[in-house]
């Protein structure tokens, strides 16, 4: 039986040296192929285009340099998984201003940036990969600003439409239970009419 000489050291190290190599570049391809990964952004994009047809309106800074009040769908721009929410329109460039939400492929984060003056540079408020917590984060953001004066809850249609899914699915869990209850009834007479039968052919 052929029995081969031990592996010199040299030859030892080769092969090390090449199972290293092997697993950098498994890693590599592993993150090239994560970083080309789509990222999920039809929450937050569904949440903008519902809000943006309600007559919320938010605190800006207007075109003259002053406070005023906007309606949303004049502050929001969405296109190709980039929305802005422009919180100031000044003429002046050094004074407009808004955030970006963005969705970052390389770095597999959607990031929330703040964008100002006449050449902005991004400055990273909030990231995550995760939309809900992205979405929570644009909702404090909005809420800080909303106009209570302007912004009446009788008169949006979310609100309405928010209320009518809570009766219909308070309705749906009433009837639910009504359905369980008169299951479990029926399965109690069944049992108790077995019972009888048994005693029956007992007796």
């Amino acid at each position: 039986m052929h029995n081969p000489k031990p592996i010199s050291p040299s030859a030892r190290y080769f092969i090390k040296l090449l199972e290293k190599r092997s697993l950098e570049i498994q890693r590599e391809l592993a993150s090239e192929s994560l970083a080309s990964q789509e990222i999920s952004f039809d929450e937050i994009d569904l949440f903008f285009k519902q809000i943006m047809s309600q007559n919320i309106f938010i605190y800006t800074v207007g075109q003259n340099g002053k406070r005023e009040s906007t309606i949303l769908a004049k502050a929001i721009f969405s296109m190709s998984q980039v929305i802005r929410v422009f919180y100031s329109t000044s003429f002046d460039d050094d004074q407009t201003g808004f955030i970006r939400i963005r969705a970052d492929r390389a770095l597999q984060l959607i990031i929330v940036e703040r964008m100002h003056g006449s050449r902005p540079q991004p400055e990273v408020l909030y990231s995550s990969l995760d939309q809900c917590h992205v979405i929570r984060f644009l909702i404090r953001w909005i809420m800080r600003r909303v106009d209570w004066s302007k912004t009446k809850l009788a008169n949006l249609e979310l609100y309405r439409r928010y209320h009518e899914e809570l009766q219909a699915e308070a309705e749906a869990k009433i009837n639910a239970a009504l359905v369980q209850q008169e299951q479990e009834r029926v399965q109690r007479e069944y049992e108790a009419h077995m019972k009888r039968r048994k005693k029956g052919r007992k007796v």
